[in-house]
């Protein structure tokens, strides 16, 4: 199983705050959250956001649920609000960790990556939603 550390923002840890932003033109804060779970198997963000066409709670959870330390891709969990996929695949490379899942019907997908000399987690979704998101945090 891949770990999830290597792909976000350095000094991550249980309780911390986090901004979220988004790129239109400039960077744009969205909203604010915390990280209520992180392990190298797990990570669970929970908070608010205001997007075009959203405004309310963020509750972000990925679990990778193989137990093959040497494995680059096998199954994980995804859940994004109230969009779970329990069978959604993870696929990691030495730069980025991807995502690959069916959120309501839809296929959306996570590419997650550390950006900014590790001060940032970089999200790019891709798939029903295209649209690139930095977890900074605070």
């Amino acid at each position: 199983m891949a770990k999830i550390t290597p792909y976000v923002a350095n000094n991550v840890h249980v309780g911390q705050e986090i901004a979220v932003k988004i790129k239109k033109v400039v960077w744009m804060a969205v909203g604010k959250g915390t990280v209520a779970a992180y392990s190298d198997r797990e990570v669970n963000i929970t908070g608010n956001i205001s997007v075009p066409g959203y405004r309310g709670a963020l509750n972000i959870h990925l679990q990778l649920k193989d137990e093959d330390q040497q494995a680059l891709s096998g199954p994980c969990c995804l859940r994004l609000n109230s969009h779970t996929d329990e069978g959604a695949k993870y696929r990691a490379t030495r730069d980025q960790l991807t995502v690959f899942a069916v959120l309501g019907g839809k296929k959306q997908n996570v590419m997650i990556t550390p950006t900014n000399n590790g001060t940032q987690t970089e999200c790019k979704l891709f798939g029903h939603i295209d649209e690139t998101v930095h977890l900074d945090p605070t």
